[in-house]
């Protein structure tokens, strides 16, 4: 099959990095880092989205301007785009209310933990790695994972311990890409991350874009007639385009 042939290709958690310009904050100041990747500012100063030459995305949150960092979410290299957007959209969408809409009383507020959204699709719970908890996939390609016992935020913060969660796709021994988030992480924005992991939805792909180790573990049909085609990959080190993109149903903060 030719490499740029359109196919619908599921699940989301394995299809490839997928079209990096669907992660979005829009409004947030833009800047290059000096290891060449690129740092978008809330303009609340409170959050900080860098893209990683890497490929990874970084996103690091502080409880007020100058602060030292309250939380880490990062992103892994090969992690699909509508994963990684699915938080950082709805997380720039709530930080220009203080996180309010997406709260006790706010408009935007929906029951759901990522460990409830997971149950409700099939993920079955697991003993993990010592110290860990595991949520795993109905066909075993992917773990969410809950680590146990108490850590100091700045200990997370700083990468010192391990993060509260993770996201591991393809072999859970040696995932192909994995997201982690420490504690303190605002929980809404982890749930619709959560939403996009566990997707049964096809996605748009072509077919050299699906990774070599995953074509045996996905299912792919090519696009009805009509179809929008998946558009290419953009270049390298991408930044988010002003523009946002769909977001999932939002949820409450429930560990």
């Amino acid at each position: 099959m030719p490499s740029n042939t359109p196919l619908l290709v599921e699940p989301l958690r394995l299809a490839g990095p997928g079209d990096q310009q669907l992660i979005t904050v829009p409004g947030w100041s833009r800047s290059a880092t000096p290891d060449g990747g690129t740092r978008f500012i809330s303009p609340c100063l409170t959050a900080v989205l860098t893209c990683e030459g890497s490929g990874a995305w970084s996103v690091t949150g502080f409880t007020a301007p100058g602060a030292v960092p309250r939380w880490r979410a990062r992103f892994g290299a090969g992690t699909p785009a509508e994963i990684t957007a699915a938080f950082t959209t709805v997380l720039a969408d709530g930080l220009r209310t203080q996180h309010r809409n997406y709260l006790l009383g706010g408009p935007h507020r929906r029951p759901g933990t990522p460990a409830s959204v997971l149950a409700d699709r099939g993920w079955r719970p697991e003993p993990g790695p010592k110290g860990f908890h595991d949520q795993v996939a109905p066909d075993g390609t992917a773990v969410y994972r809950h680590r146990l016992g108490h850590q100091p935020h700045d200990a997370e913060a700083a990468g010192h311990a391990p993060p509260a969660w993770s996201m591991l796709a393809g072999d859970p021994k040696h995932p192909s890409w994995r997201a982690e988030f420490t504690i303190g992480v605002p929980f809404y924005p982890l749930v619709h991350a959560a939403r996009a992991f566990s997707s049964p939805a096809p996605v748009q792909r072509f077919a050299g874009d699906i990774p070599a180790r995953h074509l045996a573990l996905v299912t792919v049909q090519r696009p009805s007639r009509g179809s929008a085609n998946p558009r290419p990959a953009p270049a390298a080190r991408p930044g988010p385009s002003t523009t946002p993109a769909s977001r999932p149903a939002p949820a409450a903060r429930r560990r």
